[in-house]
């Protein structure tokens, strides 16, 4: 970086000022954040390529189906994770267009539509670079039952050679050290005093996996797709809104006029219910496998409308995100009904 005058703006920017400038601080982040990216995914890898007659990954794990391959035998991309949070919008900020991903556990990695991410929009999205505490990630089923297999090893084989097997995955907690990585690719990074390891943090996916495919210095990135980046911030803000209203606002504000340029408001309506229904979906299932548990009778209580009117009762939140929300919990409440 020189020292050339960089305009700094205030935290929400004008779409409608092009000539609008990210700050140096936070151009030195996403720098470093690209830089960290692809020393991570070159270390653990987003994609497998596997022979497809060998695996078969369904809800009991990876098994083995053949021991020899045939000769016809297809080597075919398997899709092990995709970045999500702040790292995954600094990517997304950086490329000039992404590619909707069918993240399914089955054999091929499906590549769907193409959209383009106008400059302007990259500015808005660039404007979210902070220092990242946490490496969030959503891991397939064919990863999850990967590392599940890992661990049946656990005192079945020596304990240096167990511990060289965990070392390929990301497992939650303690990841990869810090001297793993260059200097310049830490600066994104948040490190107490005495961390050693970089914190990973898998992320939980509410339904299908919604996955985007980015190119950034002509490397490829998998990451959560940027509409499915905005309906989890809406859950997010419908789950703990009043601890942290005034950021919740900013947040919303730019996210929601950067991901409008990319896709419909009636898309982004549609993708937030989806997602919505899903998590409600899975809360109401942990529910009823703890009344078994614990053989109770206790009924569920539904978490989404709860949420929704607790947000909207908030005198706090913006004329714009109280639209969306009405919109939210009109048809929200009308599907419950009707289902």
């Amino acid at each position: 970086m020189g020292d050339t005058e960089q305009q700094i703006v205030p935290e929400t920017p004008d779409t409608n000022t092009p000539e609008a400038k990210i700050s140096l601080e936070k151009q030195d982040i996403i720098e470093s954040a690209v830089i960290f990216a692809d020393y991570l995914t070159s270390r653990f890898p987003q994609v497998d390529n596997i022979p497809v007659p060998t695996i078969d990954a369904d809800k009991e794990g990876v098994k083995d189906r053949a021991q020899e391959l045939p000769e016809d035998t297809q080597i075919m991309p398997m899709l092990n994770y995709y970045l999500a949070g702040s790292l995954a919008i600094m990517l997304l900020a950086q490329a000039e267009q992404f590619t909707e991903v069918t993240g399914s556990d089955e054999p091929g990695v499906k590549e769907g539509e193409t959209r383009p991410i106008s400059e302007g929009t990259r500015l808005i999205l660039a404007s979210f670079a902070r220092p990242v505490g946490d490496l969030d990630y959503v891991a397939t089923e064919y990863y999850r039952a990967r590392m599940r297999r890992v661990q049946e090893f656990y005192k079945k084989i020596e304990i240096k050679e167990y511990r060289q097997m965990r070392e390929n995955y990301l497992w939650k907690g303690g990841g990869p050290t810090f001297e793993e990585f260059p200097e310049e690719a830490l600066i994104c990074l948040v490190r107490g005093e005495e961390q050693t390891r970089i914190m990973i943090d898998p992320v939980e996916a509410y339904g299908p996996n919604l996955v985007a495919k980015v190119v950034v210095d002509e490397k490829e990135y998998y990451i959560a797709r940027p509409d499915a980046i905005f309906t989890y911030k809406v859950l997010h803000l419908l789950q703990g809104y009043e601890h942290k209203p005034e950021k919740f606002n900013a947040d919303f504000s730019k996210l929601f006029s950067a991901i409008k340029e990319m896709y419909s408001e009636d898309d982004l309506l549609k993708i937030t219910l989806q997602i919505l229904s899903d998590y409600e979906a899975a809360m109401k299932a942990t529910h009823m496998r703890l009344n078994t548990v614990y053989n109770s009778d206790e009924p569920y209580e539904h978490r989404v409308p709860a949420f929704i009117k607790r947000t909207l009762d908030n005198q706090s939140i913006t004329p714009e995100i109280r639209e969306f929300i009405q919109r939210v919990q009109n048809t929200f409440l009308a599907e419950e009904e009707n289902q």
